[in-house]
Order: C-alpha cells, then sequence, then structure tokens
C-alpha cells in the first residue's frame, strides 16, 4: 500500500505591470533655479542648449506616475508622483550653470559637469556627484555620498546612515561633514592649507595634512559611529 499526501497551490495573480515613459521641455533662458521633487531616482546632465528637458520612466500596475514641468519667474520646476506598485525615475538635462535643488522620497540622484549651485536631498538613496563645481549641500536619511573631482566653494553632507567620500581637485573654502553612523574619506589638495576639526566616537580620526589654525580653509567633521579619514 502506498500511502501519499497532496496539497493545493494556490497562487494569486499580480496585476501586470505597464511602462511608463514621457518627455518634456521647457525654456530655462532666464531661470536661475531649477526645483525638483519626486518620488524616485534623479539623474542631472549637463545640456547643450537653454532648455531642461526631462525624460521619465518607470512602470505601474494601475495609476501611472504623473509628472509636471513649468517655468514661472525664475523658476523652473519638476514634480513627479507615483503611487503603490509603482515606479518612477527622471533623467533631466539642464544649463550646466543652473542651480538646483531636488528632494527624493528614495532614490539615487546623480549629477555630473554641472556648475551651479546644487542643493540635493533623498530619503532613501546615495548621492553620486562628478565634477561639480558650485556650492553643495547634500542631505541623505539611508544611503552614501560619493563626490568625484570637486571644485566647490563651500561643502555641506550630512548622512543619518551612509559614508561620505569626496575628492576635491581645489581646495573648498568651507567643508562641514556629518554622520550619525558612517564613515568619512575626503581627499584635499596637499598644499592649501586648512584648520582642521574632526571628532569621531569611534576612535581617533586620522588626518594626514598640517593642521593650521590661521588656514583661510576650515574642514569640520562629526561622526557618531563611523571613521574619519582627511588626507
Amino acid at each position: 500500500m502506498v500511502a501519499g499526501t497532496g496539497a493545493w497551490l494556490v497562487t494569486t495573480a499580480l496585476p501586470a505591470h505597464k511602462k511608463f515613459f514621457s518627455t518634456h521641455a521647457v525654456n530655462a533662458a532666464a531661470d536661475t533655479l531649477l526645483r525638483v521633487s519626486t518620488h524616485g531616482g534623479v539623474t542631472l546632465h549637463t545640456g547643450r542648449d537653454s532648455m531642461v528637458h526631462v525624460t521619465a520612466t518607470g512602470d505601474y500596475a494601475d495609476n501611472p506616475p504623473k509628472v509636471s514641468v513649468s517655468s514661472s519667474g525664475k523658476t523652473t520646476t519638476v514634480t513627479g508622483s507615483c503611487g503603490d506598485d509603482c515606479s518612477l525615475n527622471l533623467e533631466i538635462t539642464l544649463p550646466a550653470a543652473l542651480a538646483a535643488e531636488v528632494s527624493s522620497d528614495q532614490g539615487q540622484i546623480t549629477a555630473s559637469d554641472l556648475t551651479g549651485r546644487l542643493a540635493l536631498t533623498t530619503d532613501a538613496g546615495a548621492i553620486d556627484l562628478t565634477n561639480p563645481r558650485g556650492p553643495l549641500a547634500l542631505h541623505t536619511t539611508s544611503g552614501q555620498i560619493a563626490v568625484k573631482n570637486a571644485k566647490p566653494s563651500v561643502f555641506e553632507a550630512k548622512t543619518e546612515q551612509g559614508e561620505v567620500r569626496a575628492t576635491f581637485a581645489t581646495a573648498p573654502t568651507t567643508v562641514e561633514v556629518t554622520t550619525d553612523q558612517g564613515n568619512v574619506d575626503l581627499t584635499l589638495p596637499p598644499h592649501a592649507g586648512y584648520y582642521i576639526q574632526a571628532q569621531s566616537q569611534n576612535g581617533t580620526p586620522h588626518i594626514a595634512l598640517p593642521v593650521d589654525r590661521d588656514a583661510k580653509h576650515t574642514v569640520t567633521v562629526q561622526t557618531d559611529e563611523g571613521g574619519v579619514a582627511i588626507h
């Protein structure tokens, strides 16, 4: 006698996802600021004209993402929203010198070769910059900050959970870095002269540059749980 047992396999069909795609453009020749508020990832590129071009991609189950682009006064505003079971990413091309303020609920923010002021904030995602030239204010709740070949006069970076790594091609006037949980690694031009103040609750900061209290360039680093290296 052969005894056997069986079980019913019950599956619930998930709604099929649909692709989302839209493009937008607005003339930003007279603008001084690009303001972006969105749900997902954002990529900023340098453009070759005076326009702000936005390409939105993603997918959704029921309700598609909503994207709007408008210009008022000297500000171009881009907004993107996404409901449940939905994704959205914005690829934005803008004039290199246009200042940008970007806020994302979740998703990585990436920018390259921009010369204007950048104020970038994401709740859940990394910030990755290459060749920035203007002042930088970078904030993440959860995610690392990585900056390469930077030439900002002012650099501010803050994370709650995530490391900060930055290399500078020219000496910034002011650097302020704060992390709750995350290492800090800064590479600075060696002969500019810096007044450096660094504190870590987890150990002694490693500072490979001379510290000059009268220097015109100041570096302040504070981390609660993480190492600090300044070289």
